[in-house]
């Protein structure tokens, strides 16, 4: 029952990424999933539901990083790469999930996904602009860093990295997209990790 419940999770998750919450209908989740319709009534009660444990799930992945982070002993500009690395895996690791957020937001659909979107941006953003702040004075890192820029220019680095995933799995579906992300992981790390020393750093 579990193994069906989390298959069923994973079909809604890659549908509604791709179609959006409205375009994805629970006929086609279990047409996908291979069950029946009565049984994803019978797990989650709606539609609705479904996409909120979706959230939820996204959301405890974010809140298991924060915990990793708060026991690490990294300092420094070390430890915003490493929580920049676990973040940005997350998103890597699930796409799907992170292009729901942003896509989802970007259209102004679903005020629940707004809602949970800013929720977990604000405890990232926090996040990062305390240790910056902090390392400022310690005097670790350039007075003149304007931390709130750094931050909002690495998010949107990594939403561009999934919208551009997004558009190769639209217009090339055969030629698929894991040899991009590949290549655009790796890219987007190392210049994340430049564009951090040369902002900070003095």
């Amino acid at each position: 029952m579990k193994n069906n419940r989390e298959h069923v999770l994973k079909v809604a998750t890659k549908l509604i990424s791709q179609k959006g919450f409205d375009g994805a209908s629970t006929r086609d989740i279990a047409q996908t999933a291979k069950v029946s319709q009565g049984m994803i009534n019978y797990y989650f009660g709606s539609k609705e539901n479904l996409l909120k444990e979706i959230l939820t799930n996204y959301s405890k992945q974010i809140h298991a990083v924060m915990t990793e982070l708060n026991n690490s002993d990294k300092e420094g500009i070390e430890f915003l790469k490493f929580a920049l690395l676990k973040f940005f895996k997350i998103a890597f690791e699930n796409r799907d999930l992170a292009r729901i957020m942003n896509v989802e937001e970007m259209m102004a659909i679903r005020e629940d996904v707004i809602t949970k979107n800013d929720e977990l941006a604000n405890i990232i953003n926090l996040l990062f602009m305390e240790k910056i702040n902090e390392g400022k004075d310690k005097g670790i890192y350039n007075q003149e860093a304007d931390g709130e820029l750094v931050v909002g220019f690495l998010v949107n680095a990594l939403n561009d990295y999934i919208i551009r995933a997004e558009r190769m799995i639209i217009t090339e579906p055969r030629r698929g997209v894991s040899n991009y992300n590949d290549h655009q992981q790796r890219r987007i790390l190392e210049f994340s990790y430049h564009y951090l020393d040369k902002m900070l750093l003095p």
